[in-house]
């Protein structure tokens, strides 16, 4: 009798431990794909949610091309917070607003120079927000680069998303950003968001923040904050030199130019693995940092007269490339350094975790006044593994070859 009271029991509750009493139909929501961020009128925050289309999301590129239905709709509102602005929306929809799925969360220039601690606390505490958004900084409105046509993909917050995968720019989630934020001996950086041609026949500055059919947005450069204030921009060179320093260079392109010949020819490689090693060095009652970079690289292009054949040749344009990748580090360093005066490297954090002591006693008041003055050191090592499937270059006259 006992055995059977269990089975009953048990047939009783399972259905009850099975079901979702607190679950929202997907036909109940309204599903948030992309966020923009600005400052309005008279100093309001100004929320625009890309709002997903679920029967138009399936042939999305084919409805658009076609000119058929879209696949997302924006809605926006102000208010004094983001609290209010997002009820706003609420009441503009028929459907529950639902965060989980949201892909990027961009902030406009203004609104990211008065401080976003407001903004972000907000993301950080909605039981739906998505940590794992990608944050993203524009010089215009974000409002703008959310509302351009996509070209590749279905929305343009998953062509942006998909962007940031590349590693040609910072990758950046929310919750990484207010970890740096929240850190001592570091401060956050994220990447810069611009629509810009789809074809170079204009400079950046005449199409940046251009909403036409024929941009695209495009990572191109560095948001650099203290505490949570944007406090300026790097451009794509100086954006090279973060990744190397903040050892998250994933892949990238150089090129440089021999001094082998009058001309001087160029070999271009491309970076298929790269790292790089921090360490702090104590002497007296000063520090300096010691950095070391390690990149494999394959030659791509090779319009000099080296011989990729011969070992000297190799060895040469090793060389070259180590020289250029310090010099780039060095030209980010000094800029960050001198201009904005932001420990985005987290160099910090790295005597704390070498010497928590000395942190703590020496440096951690004054860090703010030792980083500009800060020596770095930059050490390069470069390994070309591959050379394409021919060493030689066709710069070469026939009588070397």
């Amino acid at each position: 009798m006992k055995g059977i009271r269990k089975v009953f029991i048990v047939a009783i509750f399972v259905p009850l431990l099975t079901s979702c009493w607190s679950r929202t139909e997907v036909n109940d929501v309204a599903m948030v794909l992309g966020v923009a961020l600005d400052r309005g009128e008279h100093g309001k925050i100004r929320l625009a949610l890309q709002i997903a289309i679920p029967k138009a999301l399936g042939g999305a590129t084919a409805a658009q091309s076609s000119g058929g239905p879209k696949s997302t709709i924006m809605v926006s509102a102000e208010g004094e917070n983001i609290m209010e602005a997002y009820r706003i929306i609420q009441g503009k929809l028929p459907r529950e607003i639902f965060f989980a799925h949201s892909r990027v969360i961009i902030v406009g220039q203004k609104l990211a120079r008065d401080g976003v601690s407001p903004v972000l606390d907000f993301f950080s505490r909605h039981r739906q927000s998505h940590l794992r958004s990608y944050l993203l900084f524009t010089k215009g409105n974000a409002l703008d680069v959310l509302k351009t046509a996509p070209q590749l993909e279905p929305v343009i917050a998953e062509q942006i998303r998909e962007q940031e995968k590349t590693g040609v720019g910072l990758q950046v989630p929310l919750r990484e950003f207010l970890k740096r934020m929240l850190t001592e001996g570091e401060e956050p950086a994220a990447a810069r968001i611009s629509p810009l041609p789809l074809e170079a026949n204009t400079s950046e500055n005449e199409t940046e923040g251009s909403t036409a059919s024929q941009s695209t947005p495009s990572l191109n450069g560095t948001a650099v904050f203290q505490d949570d204030r944007l406090i300026g921009w790097l451009n794509l060179k100086e954006t090279r030199g973060v990744l190397w320093l903040r050892n998250e260079l994933k892949s990238g392109i150089l090129t440089v130019t021999t001094s082998t010949e009058k001309k001087g020819g160029k070999v271009g490689v491309q970076i298929i693995k790269g790292s790089t090693n921090i360490k702090p060095i104590f002497y007296n009652d000063t520090v300096k940092i010691r950095v070391e970079t390690y990149g494999t690289v394959e030659v791509f292009e090779n319009t000099s007269t080296l011989d990729l054949s011969e070992p000297k040749a190799i060895n040469t344009l090793q060389s070259l490339l180590e020289q250029n990748i310090e010099k780039r580090i060095h030209l980010t360093l000094d800029r960050i350094q001198k201009k904005f005066k932001s420990d985005i490297f987290g160099f910090g954090q790295a005597v704390y975790r070498t010497d928590s002591k000395k942190w703590e006693n020496k440096y951690k008041k004054r860090w703010s006044e030792i980083f500009p003055y800060l020596e770095v050191e930059v050490t390069s090592h470069i390994t070309v593994s591959g050379t394409g499937f021919s060493t030689e270059s066709l710069s070469i006259p026939e009588t070397k070859k």
